[in-house]
């Protein structure tokens, strides 16, 4: 894809990003996570295409083994990931994107995450149940919750993996399914994720905007921004926060949730991630673009 600026790049409010590059998938996006750690994103599109990407927007590796991806996670060291293959299948990945085992699973699996060195996988599922996977796929723990868990993620700072349901439910869980604790939420969810030293959960509300509970679950405050908040991400603390909406609007927010840039980009956006130091922005378009977005000096 050409490094020629879009024009929802210059139209916009505040301090504008650089593009430091573009990358596109050959078929349209349907998943894409990043390696914190490393940079690396790992992206899936729907004709079957899993592709890993450096840092630099260079293509690593490329694999169409497996047909159907719905979803994937990636460690934060790269080592490893895990992808959710048709409604109940889920295969563990290597660095070269290689399967080296999967799991058939009772009932549709919802969402995936890999501790940050990749040695556990957490899997969620439509009837409410958690599986914690060792990395030879033993099981080592199951656990039931109020609602399905629709996003899950596990914390960089400790073995904690913190959930949220798309209604009503947000939790948290050792490693062992041992509840650390559980609140309710009575808004409809875009989205949610938590910084990854554990003291910031944020939540795409929909029209209630972005809300921000502190590390024990409770609510601390919202940030209202424009259009229906269907996607959020933040830095390891949640000092910058990215947001984007149903209407194309893209949000780059500090830590109180004043406006630092804002756009109206011409593409759906299927996910944004924030780097861990807040310095720049991977945006991912439906229609396969990937683009990052740097405030570096």
């Amino acid at each position: 894809m050409s490094l020629k600026e879009p024009l929802w790049l210059r139209d916009g409010q505040g301090i504008p990003p650089k593009i430091r590059w573009m990358f596109s998938t050959e078929a349209p996006l349907v998943a894409m996570e990043m390696g914190r750690e490393s940079g690396e994103i790992i992206a899936a599109d729907s004709a079957s295409g899993l592709y890993r990407i450096d840092r630099r927007g260079q293509l690593l590796n490329l694999s169409r083994g497996l047909k159907g991806i719905r979803a994937v996670t990636w460690s934060d060291s790269s080592a490893s990931g895990a992808a959710i293959v048709g409604e109940k299948k889920v295969f563990r990945l290597n660095s070269k994107l290689e399967a080296e085992w999967s799991v058939g699973l009772p009932e549709p699996a919802l969402a995936v995450a890999v501790t940050p060195f990749g040695r556990q996988t957490a899997i969620s599922l439509a009837n409410g149940g958690n599986l914690v996977l060792g990395q030879e796929s033993e099981q080592l723990s199951v656990f039931e919750t109020m609602r399905p868990l629709k996003w899950i993620q596990f914390l960089a700072s400790e073995a904690v993996l913190i959930g949220a349901a798309d209604y009503g439910h947000i939790c948290a869980y050792q490693l062992d399914g041992q509840q650390l604790w559980n609140e309710k939420s009575f808004t409809s969810l875009g989205e949610m994720t938590a910084a990854l030293d554990g003291q910031t959960v944020l939540l795409a509300g929909f029209n209630h905007g972005i809300q921000a509970l502190d590390g024990n679950g409770s609510m601390r405050e919202s940030y209202l921004i424009e259009g229906t908040v269907s996607r959020v991400s933040c830095s390891f603390n949640a000092d910058r926060i990215a947001a984007a909406t149903l209407e194309r609007q893209l949000y780059w927010l500090d830590s109180d949730g004043q406006l630092l840039w804002a756009t109206q980009v011409d593409e759906d956006i299927l996910r944004v991630i924030c780097d861990p130091l807040g310095e720049w922005l991977l945006c991912g378009f439906s229609s396969g673009h990937i683009v990052r977005l740097d405030w570096e000096s």
